[in-house]
This record gives C-alpha cells, sequence and structure tokens, in this order.
C-alpha cells in the first residue's frame, strides 16, 4: 500500500508549542512599544502645549509699558499725585509695566509644596486693545464727569474703519476704549494725565466719557502744581490702559472650563492640576468679567529673572529669582534706585507636565530645568514627565528710561 506524507503528533505539538511562544513574544514586544509610544506622545503634547502657552506669554511681556508710564508713582512726567491723591484706583495707583509676586503657598495645591516648587505672577501693564493713541479734539468738564471728544478726521480712527458705511460707530469705538479701563491723556506738553471710562458714544461727534474722580482730570487755570491741561487741548492724544495677570491656578470653580475636569477617567493627580491663566484686571484691581482664559493647561512651574540698569551709563546687573520682587514687586517695598522702569530685560520659565505619570520607580533628576513631579504623597511615585520652555525678552517700551 502507498504511504501517505504527514507531520507526526510529536512534530505537530513542538510547531504549536514555538508559535505559541513566538505571538507571546511579539504581544510583550508590542505592548511595550505602545507604552513607550504613549509616553512620548504626552511628553509631546506637553511640549507644544508649553511652546503655544508661552508664545502668548512672551508676546505679552514684550508690550508691557507701551503707551503707559513703567511706574506711575516716580513718573516725571505724570501730573497729579497717585502716592497721596485716595481717587486713584488700586491698581491705578500702583501702575507699572511689571509687577512679579510669589504665588502664596494656600492658593496652590500641595502638590507644589511636596516638589519644592515655588511659582510666581505676574501683571502687565501697557496698551493691549489697540496699537494707536487716539488724537483729541476737545476735554472739557460736564456733570461731574470728563468728556474727552475724539478727532473723527484721523488716521487711528480711519484704520479703526470709524467712517464705514454700516458700521456700529459705538461698539466699534468700545473695542478700543471698554468702559471700566484706565486712559493715558498725554497733554500738549508732553504731561500724562490717568482716568476710568465711563462710558463712549459714537456718531459724528465720538465722545469718550471719563468717571469724575478716578482720578480727576487736572486743569491748569485750577491747578496750583505747575501742571494741568490748558484749555480743550485740542492735538493731544488718548488711548486706553490695561493691565494683564498671569497665574497658575485650577479653573474647576469656572462655568466655561469646568468640562475639562469632568473627565470619567481622570488619571492620578487630575485633582491637583493648574493651568497656565492669562486674564484682564479692573484698574481698581477686580477681574474683567469673562476675560479668564486658559493658555497652557498643567502647568506647574512660572518663574521670572530681570535683567535691569541700575543708573544710568551703568553696566546691566542680573536679578535672580529670589529678588526680583525689590524691583518689580509693589511700589511702597521697592528701595532707592530701584524700579520696574529699570528693567532692560525679562527672563521667564514655564514648565508643564504630561497629564498622566509614565514612571512609578524613583530615579536621579538631571541637572537644570525642572525634570518631573511627584504626582503621589510628598512628591513620590507616580511622576508625571514634565517639559520647560523659556526666552529672554527685551522690553523695548522703556529701554530710554533712565529715570529712579
Amino acid at each position: 500500500m502507498r504511504r501517505t506524507a504527514g507531520f507526526t503528533l510529536v512534530e505537530l505539538m513542538v510547531s504549536l508549542s514555538g508559535a505559541l511562544f513566538l505571538s507571546i513574544a511579539v504581544f510583550m514586544f508590542a505592548k511595550h512599544t505602545s507604552a513607550l509610544y504613549q509616553q512620548e506622545l504626552r511628553a509631546a503634547n506637553a511640549s507644544v502645549t508649553g511652546i503655544i502657552g508661552f508664545e502668548r506669554l512672551r508676546a505679552d511681556l514684550a508690550r508691557a509699558g507701551f503707551l503707559a508710564s513703567p511706574n506711575v508713582r516716580r513718573d516725571p512726567f505724570v501730573c497729579g499725585s497717585p502716592v497721596t491723591d485716595a481717587a486713584w484706583p488700586t491698581r491705578l495707583r500702583n501702575l507699572s509695566s511689571v509687577m512679579v509676586e510669589d504665588i502664596p503657598t494656600g492658593e496652590l495645591p500641595a502638590l507644589f509644596a511636596a516638589n519644592a516648587l515655588a511659582p510666581q505672577r505676574v501683571v502687565l501693564a501697557g496698551n493691549y486693545s489697540s496699537s494707536e493713541a487716539f488724537p483729541i479734539r476737545a476735554v472739557a468738564a460736564a456733570g461731574g464727569a470728563f468728556q474727552i471728544y475724539l478727532q473723527v478726521e484721523s488716521g487711528p480712527m480711519a484704520r479703526l474703519g470709524y467712517s464705514e458705511v454700516d458700521v456700529d460707530q459705538a461698539a466699534l469705538l468700545t473695542t478700543v476704549f471698554p468702559p471700566g479701563r484706565a486712559v493715558r491723556l498725554v497733554d500738549k506738553s508732553g504731561r500724562h494725565h490717568y482716568g476710568t471710562i465711563s462710558s463712549v458714544a459714537g456718531g459724528d461727534t465720538p465722545i469718550v466719557t471719563l468717571e469724575g474722580a478716578a482720578p480727576a482730570l487736572i486743569f491748569r487755570s485750577e491747578s496750583g502744581i505747575g501742571c494741568g491741561l490748558r484749555g480743550e487741548e485740542t492735538g493731544a492724544v488718548m488711548n486706553t490702559v490695561n493691565f494683564i495677570r498671569y497665574d497658575l491656578r485650577n479653573l474647576s470653580d469656572d462655568d466655561r472650563y469646568r468640562p475639562v475636569y469632568n473627565s470619567a477617567s481622570a488619571p492620578e493627580g487630575e485633582v491637583d492640576r493648574t493651568e497656565l491663566v492669562r486674564e484682564e484686571l479692573l484698574p481698581t484691581g477686580a477681574l474683567v468679567p469673562n476675560s479668564t482664559e486658559l493658555v497652557s493647561e498643567y502647568a506647574v512651574d512660572l518663574r521670572f529673572r530681570l535683567t535691569v540698569a541700575p543708573s544710568s551709563g551703568s553696566a546691566l546687573q542680573y536679578v535672580p529669582q529670589a529678588t526680583v520682587e525689590d524691583w518689580a514687586g509693589l511700589p511702597d517695598s521697592l528701595g532707592a534706585g530701584r524700579g520696574p522702569q529699570l528693567i532692560r530685560s525679562v527672563h521667564t520659565w514655564l514648565s508643564v507636565r504630561s497629564r498622566e505619570p509614565d514612571r512609578a520607580s524613583t530615579i536621579a533628576a538631571p541637572a537644570g530645568p525642572l525634570f518631573r513631579v511627584g504626582l503621589g504623597a510628598s512628591g513620590g511615585a507616580p511622576f508625571a514627565r514634565v517639559r520647560t520652555v523659556q526666552a529672554r525678552v527685551a522690553l523695548h517700551n522703556q529701554m530710554g528710561v533712565t529715570w529712579q
């Protein structure tokens, strides 16, 4: 009888066992490869998030002091006395291009103290509403307030599109001069005056009305201090002054951002997460409604250092983080010969972490920028990787300021 070729049972079992072990090896390799890919993807997302938010911060830093005093309390061009006049609102009385302060420990989750993190916040002042100073046609006191009549036939108004057909002129003017914001008026003699916007009106005669005592405008005919507006001040210019704050904060109590925190599969550390937040403040120090913006998610550190010019003609001095507030802190705490008007550049760091931890074991962190943060108790495991971006931003708007 003819014999039929084939595999024996032993050969079949050996081949199946080999295939099984090979499949297990391929599966384990694919699993670890996928996990590594996910870790690198989370780190890449942290890098992109940090860069996007940092570019916003860097642009605002570069604009600090634009069309505003770098230090209103010591500015020799300011007409009035923000130090002694109680009518000046709190934030306007302390107007400075850059103001840095440490974020109080009680405002941050325990994760920060556990990881020895001490982030700072910054308030920037300048014209962030537009890039123009608008010419004035007349200034008049009326009913306890001050009415500023703007020149319609001017370059800034033309670029704003004020005279275009079917334009809501009042709404358009409000985008540049929002009620509640501060304004700076520069008279024809070069002296600076500050006030707070009450309302705006469009039409053929656009008017920006300022509050009567926040602070009050000074007229030379009624002043004994040697400065003030002379008559209608035709040809003077006016612009808005904004106060922009960058901070690290959790936004779960904000209705607009609450959905970001409502995740059914929230990873460890989600409760303690903080974001880089940008918001605008009123001259009183109150928050402008609906101005809060989430700039970068999972931010864990924000710090500043300065380069200052101690005196005219002297070499620039590098100010470390520990003494930044000696130059850019609250005005009352600044010593003689110091102040934000002498800052020439700001060196800033922003660190953001990955959403999920990717390491459970403790490893030695390399020297240099922040490498990782521990999401567990006392800053322990698990650990999330951190990406840090930094830049030194020149403050071009106050390069020529030498007064102290």
